[in-house]
Parts: structure tokens; sequence; C-alpha cells
């Protein structure tokens, strides 16, 4: 009897399962894009704030670690939706997520 080996787990895994890796792509812009336009929209269009430098790179910081963090999760659920429909979701989705995120970055 053969004792389990982690390496050989891995490999038929990364083997058998095939992610398209141009959807996952669209996902991550998406839910990039959908932050870093709310942010555009709210704070630089609708409510005037003073942008510096430092704000400037430290919201496309917050906005890279935020996307980062729900993106595993979200892509979950959207990877069976149509080409259009997911980057649209994925784009409400990261505005959503910047209105729960956006006000602990002041």
């Amino acid at each position: 009897m053969q004792s389990f080996v982690f390496d050989d787990a891995v490999r038929f895994r990364l083997i058998t399962q095939q992610e398209d890796t141009g959807a996952k792509v669209q996902v991550f812009f998406g839910v990039l894009a959908g932050v870093l336009l709310r942010w555009i929209l709210v704070d630089v269009i609708k409510n005037q704030v003073p942008q510096t430098i430092s704000v400037i790179i430290a919201r496309i910081v917050v906005a890279l670690i935020v996307t980062i963090f729900v993106f595993s999760g979200y892509w979950q659920k959207v990877k069976e939706q149509p080409a259009g429909m997911r980057f649209l979701s994925a784009l409400a989705y990261g505005v959503s997520i910047d209105a729960l995120v956006g006000p602990w970055t002041y």
C-alpha cells in the first residue's frame, strides 16, 4: 500500500483542473476598475476631495489589496457566467466593495 504523496496530489489537481486564465484576468480587472471608478466618481468628482500624489498612490495600493483579497472568493461565484456579464458583475462588485472599504481609508 502506497502512502499519500502531497506533490502528486497537487500535480493531479493542476492537471485536471482547467481554469480559464482570460476569465480570471477579466474578473480581476473588473473588480479593480470598479474600486477605482467609485473612488474617482465619489471622492474626486462629487466630493472634490483634494488629491495629492501620496493620496493617489495610497488609494491605488488599497484598491490592489482589496481586489486581491476579494478576487479569490468572488471568482468562484462568477466563473460560470458569460464573459460580458462576468465583467459587468465584477465591476459592480468592485464598486460595492469600495463603498464598504472606502471610508476606512480616510
